[in-house]
């Protein structure tokens, strides 16, 4: 068979209609057709310009364009902050006619030199505020806009559920599922589904959508249950590849089924809804062709015998993508249909493709040196390629490099070693939350569990898991400290405290809460393995398993539910008094004395002043940071403190652990920031690290062996100094563990490469 790869669709069988890109529009990512067969189209700004999306309706038999409204006009836009560049699948059809949408973004403020999503994430001027989802008529060309369902999350991707008073949206930065009830306003987040961006939803007969993380795990929610399912389905390269591997189209079989494929080294997968059986059916790349360097897929349709039909995107040499056609449930194989470049408009990508009744596919061009654009072509009279066709004049097109910022843009930890453990691929994600995280000789162990106590152990090296092991199944784990090299101490739900073993994958209950107390948190070790414990009202206890006696502390109560004591030694005790105060405690004493300095604050609210972590240096000084996000030092004579100030503008400090005794690291950042890690030194002062994020598009991480990871809620952190490993743990389902060695301090001889 002549596949005459170099050959494109005959000029002859197709339309051309160029999209509007006279201010730079440059990309379209959302192209559909209602019930009644009208077509929209949203036509988007990419990567280098400060735009707005607009939405046309376009019409498929002459061509024209018709516009609806562009968001500009309908929504409040500053100068300052990045736009609502795009609508990006999410377009859905209500019962009477009308669309559902919401924004996205990825282009700069006007004044950025790059789109920076995550730098200026929290920044209150120059952020995203977040997407607005509208409600448009298309026939009146009317727009509702229905607000700001998550505030600075950008939805990427959204559809309505089989009852239309719910709108269903996955967020980009955070990888969250959400509900909007369209008639009470009320947003339900149903927690982490992905690494990060992962924008495509389908929907089956029985209403269930379907989505996917960004590594390829394919999972279903169910909205009569409103539980999500992980289908312990992946996405696989068969060139063993880590590129993203999300789910990106779909399309609905004759027999009940899903065909669902992934972005880069894409393979089809059909899905027996009913049954979860899943049946592959190959890589999507011609065989007789098969690509060295990654390859990716642009557009899904089925024609009515269901014939599918796809961009194919190669990187072994100069290509423009082109138009393939499977015939997959006759047993067929994929067919080369020509390159995808009208009067030599070449195609990088095609974003998606439609049928229309009387059989013409049309499908939308981004990206690329002529973007946007459509090309309908009339798939009944389209063949392969014949050995005469003639060749495409290729005019290779290199995209811009729009990064303008380079190497002090990147936000990730520098080490020399980063490896992630991808918990979510081997447990479930209800389990998979870090509640406590050690790393002992090339072994890391994690604390999890949705219902029960669980003790996981991953190889260092490769990331697997290695084991996991039920320590105790009567309630899940509420709060854990080290016990000592090898053991650590649970708190669970129902009121037990579990001493665990880590090495041997044990666990033993050595401790039982009296009735009438509820133990809260596990705050520290104190000498003979004492426990320090608190209840809700803030009541502090010492906990001795040995004695199985739980002590009450007269006069300390912690002033907030996020307040941290900081042991100074066996006896003392430093943590918030009230307001900006400080306390030293003797525990032997029993006594408590407010310091004559007080907590740096910002003023006006000196009362978020509490003392939320910190850690005693071998000098006797003591870093701590506050719930502020303010960090100081209080001298060891304890009569001066010194402020470093702010990281951030929110956010507290916590999770502090000592890398020696004049070093130590720690974490900035509650549950709804973008959650940072720190180094202090008296030395060299207040540094940020960054977020621990393994994201390979910056380039020197695309080549680590290593899975992707983007934790957003940092739960906890552990340091080993036998290797100089710091191990970061994920507060959210769907967890994971990034491990990194030598860490790079920025302006210590550890430069941001």
């Amino acid at each position: 068979m002549n596949n005459n790869l170099f050959a494109g669709i005959p000029e002859e069988l197709t339309r051309f209609t160029q999209l509007p890109n006279q201010e730079g529009h440059n990309a379209v990512w959302d192209f559909v057709k209602s019930p009644g067969g009208r077509f929209y189209v949203s036509v988007c700004g990419e990567n280098e310009k400060p735009l707005t999306a607009l939405l046309y309706e376009y019409d498929p038999e002459s061509g024209g364009l018709r516009l609806i409204f562009d968001v500009a006009k309908v929504w409040i836009v500053d100068s300052q902050q990045m736009p609502p560049s795009k609508i990006h699948t999410s377009i859905d059809f209500l019962p009477d006619g009308r669309l559902i949408m919401a924004t996205h973004n990825t282009a700069p403020a006007p004044g950025h030199k790059q789109w920076m999503y995550e730098q200026y994430y929290e920044h209150p001027w120059e952020g995203y505020p977040g997407s607005i989802l509208m409600i448009v008529d298309p026939d009146t060309n009317e727009v509702q806009v229905r607000g700001i369902p998550v505030p600075r999350e950008s939805m990427y991707g959204g559809m309505l559920g089989n009852d239309p008073r719910y709108y269903y949206f996955l967020g980009y930065m955070r990888g969250h599922l959400y509900r909007i009830d369209l008639d009470t306003n009320e947003v339900k987040d149903y927690g982490k589904v992905s690494e990060f961006s992962s924008c495509r939803l389908v929907k089956d007969a029985q209403g269930r959508l379907y989505g996917s993380s960004y590594t390829g795990g394919i999972w279903r929610f169910d909205p009569e249950r409103e539980k999500v399912q992980d289908l312990k389905v992946n996405f696989v390269s068969p060139n063993g590849t880590k590129h993203r591997r999300q789910f990106i189209f779909a399309v609905h079989s004759p027999r009940n089924s899903l065909f669902l494929v992934d972005n880069m080294d894409g393979e089809m997968i059909e899905l027996h809804t009913e049954t979860l059986a899943v049946t592959r059916h190959g890589p999507i790349h011609l065989r007789h062709e098969t690509p060295v360097n990654p390859y990716g897929i642009g557009g899904l349709a089925a024609d009515d015998n269901f014939v599918l039909y796809y961009g194919l995107k190669t990187y072994d040499g100069y290509f423009p993508i082109r138009l393939v056609r499977w015939d997959i449930l006759n047993g067929g194989e994929p067919e080369n249909l020509g390159l995808i470049a009208p009067q030599g408009k070449d195609s990088q990508y095609i974003c998606e493709m439609i049928f229309d009744r009387d059989g013409w596919l049309h499908m939308v061009d981004v990206c690329g040196e002529f973007s946007p654009y459509i090309l309908a072509v009339d798939m009944k009279k389209l063949q392969p390629p014949g050995p005469g066709a003639p060749n495409v004049p290729l005019r290779p097109y290199t995209e811009p490099d729009y990064n303008g910022v380079g190497r002090p843009a990147f936000m990730h930890i520098v080490a020399g070693g980063t490896r992630t453990m991808p918990l979510h691929q081997y447990m479930s994600w209800n389990d998979t939350a870090v509640r406590h995280v050690r790393s002992i000789a090339e072994r890391v162990f994690t604390i999890n569990g949705g219902a029960q106590v669980l003790l996981a152990e991953s190889d260092a090296g490769t990331g697997r898991l290695v084991q996991k092991t039920v320590i105790y199944d009567g309630g899940a784990p509420l709060s854990c400290v080290d016990v000592d090299g090898r053991r650590a101490a649970v708190l669970t739900a129902d009121g037990k405290i579990v001493e665990t073993d880590l090495r041997a994958g044990t666990g033993t209950i050595m401790f039982e809460t009296p009735e009438g107390t509820k133990l809260t948190k596990l705050h520290l070790t104190l000498k003979g393995n004492q426990l320090l414990a608190s209840d809700p009202a803030g009541t502090v206890y010492v906990c001795d398993p040995q004695k199985r006696s739980l002590q009450l502390l007269h006069g300390l109560v912690l002033t907030e539910p996020d307040a941290h004591p900081i042991r100074l030694d066996d006896d003392r005790l430093l943590l918030s008094g009230a307001a900006d105060e400080l306390v030293l405690y003797d525990l032997a004493e029993g006594r408590a004395v407010t310091l004559p300095v007080k907590v740096p604050s910002i003023r006006g609210r000196a009362f978020r002043a509490t003392v939320t972590g910190g850690a005693a240096l071998a000098d006797g000084t003591v870093v701590a940071g506050t719930a502020d996000g303010m960090l100081f030092t209080l001298s060891a004579d304890h009569r001066k403190t010194t402020s470093y100030g702010r990281l951030y503008s929110s956010g507290q400090l916590r999770c502090f652990v000592r890398r020696n005794g004049e070093e130590v690291f720690g974490v900035y950042g509650g549950a709804r920031d973008a959650g940072h890690v720190f180094h202090f030194s008296c030395e060299h002062g207040f540094t940020d690290l960054g977020r621990p994020r393994v994201i390979k598009d910056n380039a020197e991480l695309r080549e680590l062996d290593s899975e992707w990871a983007s934790i957003h809620s940092i739960s906890c952190l552990a340091y080993s100094p036998e290797d100089d490993s710091l191990c970061v743990g994920s507060g959210e389902l769907y967890g994971c563990v990034v491990r990194y060695t030598n860490v790079a301090v920025p302006g210590q001889g550890g430069e941001p490469g």
